[in-house]
Parts: structure tokens; C-alpha cells; sequence
């Protein structure tokens, strides 16, 4: 019998979502768990250095934390089936989703969680239910009111502000009906078994936008997306194909439209950011986790968002893709990219890119290693 790895998250999170389900697809043998605030700020803290869901343990005692980490190290464990396509295109497609997902989502989902008021309602009493569930409701309700407004602090951070709040909401009904429109005609993201793709829409549509009350009727209209809820929700162990002939069907156009033009163009003012930080500080190990606020866009609406520096760690996992693509892949990637932007902002390297070294984002290029 396999020994099973042992899952962190509540299922109000998005990111716990997105591993929960990449792990019941995938088969992986694990145990769920609902950490109280107690093993968020002992087990948890002590083992990656911050109160964070998800988190995985595996067998041999070994923690990891951040969605993509986990799944990319299970991945590599656990390869059959796989949910990273071979083909160059819906590689590339796969993973620029993920960042979407991960990275640009968020102000939709933080949004409608705490601009809605049964929502905001809702998740105060998910927050004490998990939190403290030693606790009365209403008790634990006054104790977690602190962290749930530090949560609704990052709306301005990420640029949810009166300005940009009609933009978000046009994200987030376009990203409802073209996903309702592609899936008229595909079980999953790229066809017959979910890629990270999936995993990534998957977990602030879901965790936030359908799962909360207030906002569940935005799907009343798109039933094909429910459908595509289900699915990743219950899989039925049939592991399906990715599209033949590394298609991406072009029902996926609308959505890569609006990364390219609002959030591609975002990551490149954020690592111009960075590359003009490190040019002033040569010896850093580090870059700081903010450097300051920037000018961005979102569906038509001017706003500024902090230059929070992590981010450029997920965005260099699709310029990663196409920056390690064979001369021939490139030259169809290029083709593909042209569709939605004619400077293709993949072919230029990430002038200073970030790896992870105790759950932490070093400098790759740093002339010292981080302690």
C-alpha cells in the first residue's frame, strides 16, 4: 500500500483547491486536512516559515509549499498520466493559463469575495469554522475579523480599486462565457484529460466565485462550466487525450487576448522593475517583495497595482517553455503568439530570473547563495 502524502488547506482557498483536485485526478494516495489557526502557526509555520495553505508533506517527511512546487514535485513522482501536454503549443498554452490562474485572478476572486456582502459574510463564518473550530461561531467569527480584513487590504494592493473595479468584472464574466464556449465542445481545457490549466481556472472560479453564495448564479448562464466543475471535482479515473496535433482550439483566443494585452504586459513592467533594482544592487541575493506601485490596465480600465516581485517566479515558468523550445517549436510558438501580440513579449529571456530555495525567491544570478 502507497504511503500517503498529507494535504494543508481549507476550501475556501483557491490554491488548496487547485492541488486537491490535481491530486484526486492523478490518483495520488493522500490525507485531506483542515488546519486550524493553531497548526497554521506551529506545524505549519515552523516547517516552511510562514502561515500559508496549501502545504504538502510527503511520506519521507519532506514539506512543500506553493501550488505549483507541489505539483510540479508530484508530477516528477507520479508521471502516469500526465497533465503537462508534450506538444510545444498547449505547453506553452497550459502554462501561460496557470499564470493567469495563479497571478491575475485573484483580483477577481479577492473582488467578489469581500466587495459582495454575502460573501464577505459567508467567508467570515468559513474563516472561524476552520480556523478555530474549538470555538463558537460568533467567537471565532470576532477572533479571525483581524486576518479577514489583512485580506481585504490586498484589493488596493493588487489594483481593485473603484477605477478598475468595472474591469475586473468584465474579466470575470468574459473568462465565465468564452470558458462556457470552448467547453461546449471539449471535457477539459485542451481536450480529453485536464491539464495544470484546468487545476489553475479551477481554483478561484470555484473556491471563490461559484463556491460562495453570492456569486454562484454567475454560472447560471454557463452550464458547460459547471459541467467542467464536476469533472475536475469528481473524476471518474478515465484519463482521456490531449488534443491530437498539439491543437489549441481557437474558441481559447478571447481569453489569450486579454493575458497578452492586460497581464503580459503587467509581467513586463514588473521585470523591468526588477532589472532596473538589481542593476543598482549587483550583489543582492534578493530582490524586496515589493518595489513599489505601477500603472496597469484590465478590461479597458486604468489602475495601479503593487510590483509585487514574487510574481515574476510563476511568470517565468512560460517564458520558460518558450525560451527552452527547440529553433523549430520557436518558430511555431512564434506563429501562435502572433495571433495576440505582434512584439511577442516571450521571445526576449528574463534578464533576472528568480529561483526557490527555502520556500523563499532567490536571485538565480546572485553572486552569493542565500543562507
Amino acid at each position: 500500500m502507497a504511503q500517503r502524502i498529507q494535504h494543508y488547506g481549507w476550501l475556501v482557498s483557491p490554491y488548496s483547491a487547485k492541488t486537491r483536485t490535481y491530486l484526486r485526478f492523478k490518483q495520488i494516495p493522500f490525507d485531506d486536512h483542515v488546519p486550524s489557526i493553531v497548526r497554521l502557526r506551529g506545524t505549519i509555520r515552523k516547517a516552511v516559515g510562514q502561515m500559508i495553505m496549501p502545504t504538502v508533506q510527503l511520506a519521507d517527511g519532506t514539506w512543500l509549499q506553493d501550488s505549483s512546487d507541489i505539483i510540479d514535485t508530484l508530477e516528477a513522482m507520479h508521471p502516469d498520466p500526465c497533465t503537462v501536454p508534450s506538444g510545444a503549443t498547449q505547453r506553452l498554452a497550459s502554462s501561460l493559463l496557470e499564470l493567469h490562474g495563479d497571478e491575475w485572478l485573484p483580483m477577481v476572486a479577492l473582488h467578489y469575495r469581500w466587495n459582495v456582502p454575502e460573501n464577505n459574510a459567508f467567508a467570515m463564518d468559513e474563516f472561524a469554522r476552520y480556523g478555530l473550530p474549538f470555538l463558537p461561531l460568533f467567537l471565532g467569527k470576532r477572533v479571525v475579523g483581524p486576518v479577514a480584513k489583512k485580506m481585504q487590504g490586498y484589493l488596493p494592493r493588487l489594483g481593485v480599486t473603484d477605477d478598475t473595479i468595472s474591469g475586473v468584472e468584465a474579466l470575470a464574466t468574459g473568462l465565465i462565457a468564452d470558458l462556457n464556449t470552448h467547453l461546449s465542445g471539449h471535457n477539459f481545457i485542451l481536450g480529453g484529460r485536464p491539464c495544470i490549466a484546468d487545476f489553475a481556472l479551477f481554483g478561484p472560479l470555484w473556491a471563490h466565485l461559484f463556491r460562495d453564495p453570492g456569486t454562484t448564479s454567475m454560472f447560471d448562464d454557463a452550464p458547460h462550466v459547471r459541467g467542467w466543475m464536476d469533472r475536475i471535482l469528481a473524476p471518474d479515473g478515465k484519463h482521456g487525450a490531449f488534443l491530437a496535433d498539439d491543437e489549441v482550439p481557437e474558441t481559447l483566443d478571447p481569453i489569450f487576448q486579454r493575458v497578452f494585452r492586460d497581464q503580459l504586459a503587467w509581467v513586463q513592467t514588473l521585470t523591468e522593475a526588477i532589472n532596473a533594482w538589481c542593476a543598482e544592487n549587483p550583489d543582492a541575493t534578493r530582490a524586496p517583495r515589493s518595489l513599489g506601485g505601477a500603472p496597469f490596465q484590465i478590461g479597458g480600465c486604468d489602475g495601479s497595482r503593487k510590483l509585487a516581485t514574487f510574481v515574476q517566479w510563476k511568470a517565468q515558468r512560460p517564458w520558460t517553455v518558450y525560451q527552452n523550445a527547440t529553433s523549430e517549436d520557436q518558430a511555431v510558438l512564434s506563429q501562435w503568439v502572433a495571433r495576440f501580440s505582434p512584439n511577442n513579449p516571450l521571445k526576449d529571456p528574463i534578464q533576472n530570473p528568480f529561483v526557490r530555495r527555502n520556500f523563499k525567491a532567490v536571485l538565480a544570478n546572485a553572486s552569493r547563495v542565500l543562507a
